[in-house]
């Protein structure tokens, strides 16, 4: 009996919903979106997109509903060769007319046609990739008294001035950064022009693939002006990209066989010979990449692949997971999409700790540090919960917690179904924290108030056992057995820079580590069963 107030619950099913207020919602649903690309100058993510970008990114999973921010009608519906399937909202909103515009959607008429009336929340379109597009996504405009002739208002701004904030309802928010200049690449053999003309003089010609630089948000006529060789000018944009086109991801350096497994005792696939084109560089695992070549896809050992400095593979990107504290990651891949909600634990009791994604309130579980489909897929809670991961039984096997206010409702198995146990603890707008923090191999909560940690000893209500003071108020604060001992202690991050504490205990840390970027989103877990937790980062 985890405690007295213990009942069973069947988490209530919620449909998900858009943030409101203000007489507006937004256009997807909480939780299930990632603030990417903003509005203002930025580089060019792919050839022939905007240097400054004139609306607000949304990524989220195709298919994912759009809705009418408010009352409104119907004025555009068709295709566009750069906004894809493109839809143009008419409103009034507190008086002022206003313009939403909804680009890359999956079919612009499917739902509306130009001249209906439409209200506020109802699902207008579909999240697509159509048009210039990298990834499903909404590419949101806000106009004020009229589309293109009025005034652009950041998406952002706007919402915000409604009472909803869109960061707040997101899954993950990227840094606001503009940089001060932008690298690209010729596409072709590339003239430079003296102006944004291509009747203008030709001061010099250029090589395809020659470097090049710009400033973010620079754009006229069609031409980009770009420094080359000590030359500034003009150059066409469809010959301008950020990275090399036509040269593939990576080669192989000399001759190898690619196996079905990272490791040499793994079955050949196929032999690949020095000077063969990587389409792709996918994973990395115990100093192996997973690569695709030639219509196959296997493992070959690191250091018979280069990789281009200029292109961009899959390897970028993704989780970072290092098994000791070092500076470089010894697995790489990825799991899920940059807009799913991430959690780590030991779904199957081996000791690997791995990952899941949530969507809704299904969970996509992954038993294994390696790229693939989900094992399996769970449902448990409500869209908008708060969920935490932890072995609350002391089983070895981490399972789901979703916390409502101060109440928590834990299930003890890795399954749908109702909730085994219900606990209080703490205040409602605690930071919660999860570990075994006094060894005996059950999971339970602490709470944190600026530099203070409340911890409870066992699942139930009632006052913390133990107050510690660590760190400061405004650190990002882990949990992890660092040193193998059994004992969940607590570490604070700040910046690229991990100081950690491996007593329940004030005082200084006990090691400083340095790992990832200060930008990275960071997780802990036991990536090699070997008793100790470590870190890694993802990078999106």
């Amino acid at each position: 009996m985890i405690a007295a107030a213990v009942v069973a619950l069947q988490p209530a099913v919620a449909l998900a919903a858009p943030p409101s207020g203000g007489g507006v919602v937004g256009p997807l649903d909480s939780g299930s979106y990632a603030l990417t690309s903003y509005q203002g100058p930025r580089c060019l993510p792919i050839i022939h997109a905007s240097t400054y970008h004139g609306g607000q990114d949304l990524g989220a999973a195709a298919g994912s509903t759009l809705y009418a921010i408010a009352d409104g009608r119907i004025v555009q519906a068709k295709t566009d060769p750069v906004a894809g399937e493109w839809l143009l909202v008419e409103h009034q909103i507190g008086g002022q007319r206003i313009f939403a515009s909804y680009s890359h959607t999956l079919d612009a008429d499917r739902f509306v046609r130009v001249g209906d009336a439409v209200h506020r929340g109802q699902k207008i379109a579909e999240v697509g990739s159509t048009g210039v597009s990298t990834a499903p996504h909404l590419h949101l405009e806000i106009w004020r008294d009229g589309y293109l002739s009025g005034t652009r208002i950041d998406p952002l701004d706007f919402f915000r001035s409604h009472g909803v904030d869109l960061a707040t309802h997101a899954t993950r928010v990227v840094p606001r950064v503009v940089p001060s200049s932008c690298r690209y690449y010729a596409v072709g053999t590339t003239k430079i022009h003296a102006s944004a003309s291509t009747g203008s003089q030709v001061l010099t010609t250029v090589p395809h693939h020659a470097a090049m630089t710009s400033k973010p948000g620079t754009k006229s006529n069609g031409f980009l002006p770009v420094t080359t060789n000590g030359v500034t000018g003009w150059a066409d944009d469809d010959n301008v990209s950020p990275t090399k086109l036509g040269l593939p991801d990576a080669r192989i350096v000399r001759q190898v066989s690619m196996r079905t497994a990272p490791g040499a005792d793994a079955a050949a696939i196929a032999g690949l010979s020095a000077g063969t084109a990587i389409d792709d560089v996918v994973a990395l695992s115990n100093g192996w990449y997973l690569i695709e070549a030639g219509g196959k896809r296997g493992w070959v050992p690191r250091g018979n692949v280069e990789l281009e400095p200029a292109a961009d593979p899959g390897i970028n990107y993704g989780f970072f997971l290092a098994n000791s504290f070092t500076t470089a990651a010894d697995t790489v891949f990825d799991y899920g999409e940059y807009f799913d909600e991430f959690f780590v634990g030991d779904w199957d009791g081996d000791g690997e700790d791995t990952l899941a994604y949530r969507r809704g309130r299904s969970f996509y579980l992954r038993d294994s540090n390696f790229p693939g489909e989900p094992d399996r897929v769970i449902h448990y809670g409500r869209p908008g919960d708060t969920v935490l991961v932890g072995d609350w039984d002391g089983d070895g096997v981490d399972t789901f917690a979703v916390r409502r206010g101060m109440v928590y409702h834990v299930k003890n198995s890795v399954s749908s179904g109702p909730a085994d146990a219900v606990v209080p603890y703490g205040r409602a707008g605690d930071t919660i924290m999860v570990g075994d923090f006094d060894g005996n191999g059950g999971d339970t909560l602490a709470v944190r108030r600026g530099p203070e940690y409340h911890i409870k000893n066992s699942m139930s209500g009632g006052k913390a056992d133990q107050v510690v003071v660590y760190g400061r108020g405004g650190d990002d604060v882990l949990v992890g057995d660092w040193d193998g001992d059994g004992d969940d202690t607590l570490a604070v991050r700040r910046g690229a820079e991990y100081h950690i504490k491996n007593t329940i205990a004030p005082g200084n840390a006990d090691i400083r580590v340095v790992y990832g970027r200060s930008t990275d989103e960071v997780y802990v877990g036991d990536w090699d069963a070997d008793g100790r937790d470590s870190l890694a980062v993802y990078r999106y």
